[in-house]
């Protein structure tokens, strides 16, 4: 139940579901696929970026490829007019989202690193990009990269919330 705007209600459940996966806890594969259907149904197309990358984090959770591809090209055809201020920002962290599902974690540390330093350009507070950075954290965890992940934390800008990342722990 969330009482907010449709724009809120997918943030924050698909924020809320991908942080509560990242702390270790079981898929909700029936919350998952309420979420997807729904910002499918309420946003055909791209064009708020912050929502976008929540969109397509639903997306690819449900496995939907083709969609998640023609939210894609929407956003570069944005991008090409000028109308999108966080350009591939998006789309970089959608093939990051898509490459933890594959667990493929080297995949994911090479679309996020390049861009980590500027996901304020998506748009959001600090406690909803931090699905990002936790999605970052956990895959250098998962590839032995405890150093990369210890560096990581040790930069982490002020005010940020608490560290929800599966035996993060043992890395920090």
């Amino acid at each position: 139940m969330h009482s907010g705007p449709p724009r809120g209600k997918v943030n924050d459940a698909v924020s809320f579901l991908w942080r509560w996966e990242l702390a270790g806890h079981p898929r909700d594969a029936e919350a998952w696929r309420i979420v997807h259907d729904f910002a499918n149904s309420a946003f055909l197309r791209a064009g708020v970026a912050f929502s976008d990358m929540h969109i397509a984090l639903a997306q690819v959770v449900a496995g939907n490829d083709a969609v998640l591809e023609a939210r894609a090209r929407q956003i570069d055809e944005l991008a090409r007019k000028g109308r999108y201020p966080s350009g591939p920002l998006v789309p970089a962290v959608s093939h990051a989202f898509a490459a933890f599902e594959r667990r493929d974690f080297c995949a994911v540390i090479d679309a996020l690193e390049p861009i980590a330093g500027e996901l304020e350009r998506i748009g959001g507070s600090h406690a909803q990009l931090d699905l990002v950075e936790f999605t970052l954290l956990n895959a250098y965890r998962r590839a032995y990269r405890l150093e990369d992940a210890r560096r990581m934390v040790s930069v982490r800008r002020r005010g940020s919330s608490g560290i929800s990342v599966s035996r993060f722990a043992a890395v920090h």
